[in-house]
């Protein structure tokens, strides 16, 4: 189940599970940030990009980071032959796993073999055409993740984040460790000087950037 909200022009956010995706479009292509969970996941997604966006190349798949819930569509992007984005450290664990039989249930990679495409992002990479832009950083003292990547997009002031801040109910308890995570999410968005208004969660629900500053006592 996929279901898609509009973030503004040229921006969805999608839905309808447990871990979500945004998809971005450009003059001539769209890109996906995010093909998580399974190859049937992976495959929804970019079905409903498709849907979204018709007549529009999907040009790249952004990786945020190597965990395996954000991991593990992207054998199928690969057998799309569609090019990954993702962090240079994440490159070496892909290619020596990916090497691995997958005999057990085949997917789409084991059953039309092709070589990945990767992009490497080490600390900062955009996409843009002029009037789009999808903007990717690398966090630095994430306690999560070491390779995360975030994303935002200037034009609608929305960033694009996983695991660090996880929306819920409004007024539900907070653990340690979450607001530990959107701390840490806070002081790079400091340090990258990002004007952000909207957070498009990849789990979550899509929320004012004043409900996070909230929970960690910064408003």
């Amino acid at each position: 189940n996929v279901e898609s909200v509009k973030l503004g022009a040229g921006a969805w956010w999608l839905g309808g599970g447990s871990h979500h995706s945004v998809v971005v479009e450009f003059k001539d292509y769209i890109v996906v940030v995010e093909t998580p969970l399974t190859e049937e996941r992976a495959e929804a997604v970019l079905a409903e990009a498709r849907k979204l966006v018709p007549n529009k190349p999907i040009k790249y798949v952004v990786n945020t980071h190597h965990h395996f819930d954000h991991s593990g569509g992207l054998r199928a992007v690969a057998a799309e032959g569609i090019p990954i984005i993702t962090n240079e450290q994440n490159k070496p664990f892909y290619e020596k796993a990916w090497k691995n039989p997958h005999t057990l249930e085949p997917d789409l990679l084991s059953k039309k073999p092709r070589k990945a495409t990767f992009i490497l992002v080490k600390d900062k990479y955009v996409i843009t055409d002029g009037m789009q832009s999808l903007e990717l950083y690398l966090t630095t003292n994430n306690d999560h993740n070491g390779d995360m990547l975030i994303g935002y997009l200037p034009k609608l002031k929305v960033l694009i984040e996983a695991d660090l801040f996880t929306p819920g109910p409004p007024n539900a308890p907070v653990p340690p460790v979450a607001m530990a995570f959107a701390n840490q999410l806070y002081d790079n968005i400091q340090r990258l000087k990002l004007d952000v208004t909207t957070v498009a969660p990849l789990h979550g629900r899509v929320a004012p950037y004043g409900d996070m500053l909230k929970m960690i006592g910064k408003n």
